[in-house]
């Protein structure tokens, strides 16, 4: 067995949720996700210790170790997008309004409690307010934390079948399936990923295209509308993009990242899950296709906010909000701020 006796006592915390039944499976998804990837050139030892690391690494990001750094954008009417790069994972997007509080993705399930105690330290007071809840895809990431909220959240329907499936694999058959698996069980259990049985489906009936991309429906909260646009299905089945023209935010989940801005940590645990399964993308090729029609959009929605003055916000899934630089790169908006529950 080459998940050997003394790496299963090592990782026994983290799988702890299973049960008997899954642990076992659990370890023969294990046993096969080695063998594929030995394979490919990825040696077993250095396989585990990836595993392995997904626990160390939240272990150490969580209680006192947790530390973000977070961008803080006044919008319209007394509005506030508060941007926060967790230490592991996708961002946390908190919209602050005199209505209560909007959540765009939640992050990881193990970070919900050191979230709200940062959001009291910056002033933004805890989750008890909070009225909205979108989830943009099924990755632990981006919706691992969203039943613990007081309100239903948001998703895709696709989403919601993909969290019940136990893969991130699903409904993208890549010959890929065992490496998704084992990978989704081990992200979603290491990290603590609380779903709620009972969730909001967007709608999914086209009305229009924004380019190559649906629009399938619309979000209203505090005076803001938000487009909500259909992936193609690049990164995961089910991934959604949200667009508030009025304020000029777009959420691109995680079809565009600004990699350049995650500190060495951050991008080092990022590249985790791209070893473990080969890829983060379930197809690559529309990944890309993804990516380029974007950065081609937000050049033309750019364009014409600089008529008036403005400029259109791109918030990634992973990294710093953005604007498009001289060369149409992705660039900082802001210096983001640091957070460090440690100094508090």
């Amino acid at each position: 067995m080459m998940l050997d006796t003394g790496f299963l006592e090592r990782i026994a915390p983290y799988i702890e949720p299973l049960t008997d039944e899954g642990r076992a499976e659990y370890i023969a998804e294990g046993e096969e996700s080695i063998k594929i990837r030995e394979k490919e050139g990825l040696s077993p030892r250095d396989y585990l210790q990836l595993v392995e690391n997904i626990g160390l690494y939240l272990g150490k990001t969580t209680g006192a170790g947790f530390d973000s750094h977070y961008q803080k954008i006044p919008l319209t009417k007394d509005k506030t997008l508060l941007v926060i790069q967790l230490p592991g994972g996708g961002n946390l997007n908190v919209f602050l309004t005199p209505e209560g509080k909007m959540i765009l993705d939640t992050g990881y399930g193990c970070y919900y409690k050191d979230c709200e105690r940062m959001l009291n330290a910056v002033g933004a007071g805890d989750f008890s307010d909070v009225k909205f809840v979108v989830c943009t895809h099924g990755d632990a990431d981006h919706c691992g934390a969203s039943g613990y909220f007081p309100v239903t959240p948001v998703m895709h329907p696709v989403t919601k079948e993909l969290l019940e499936s136990g893969t991130r694999g699903y409904a993208s058959p890549n010959g890929r399936e065992i490496l998704e698996k084992f990978y989704t069980t081990t992200i979603n259990t290491y990290s603590r990923m609380n779903i709620p049985e009972t969730v909001r489906y967007c709608k999914t009936e086209p009305v229009r295209k924004h380019g190559l991309f649906p629009v399938i429906d619309e979000f209203e909260f505090a005076g803001m509308r938000f487009e909500v646009w259909a992936s193609l299905g690049g990164h995961i089945a089910g991934q959604i993009f949200l667009y508030e023209p009025d304020e000029g935010l777009l959420f691109t989940s995680d079809a565009l990242l600004n990699f350049a801005t995650l500190t060495k940590a951050r991008a080092d645990y990022s590249s985790i899950a791209d070893s473990m399964i080969g890829s983060v993308n379930v197809n690559s090729d529309i990944a890309r296709t993804e990516r380029r029609e974007l950065m081609r959009i937000t050049k033309e929605l750019d364009d014409e906010l600089k008529k008036s003055g403005r400029r259109l916000l791109i918030c990634c899934g992973h990294g710093a909000v953005s604007i498009l630089d001289e060369k149409g790169m992705l660039s900082p908006y802001s210096e983001p701020l640091y957070y460090s529950a440690g100094s508090c």
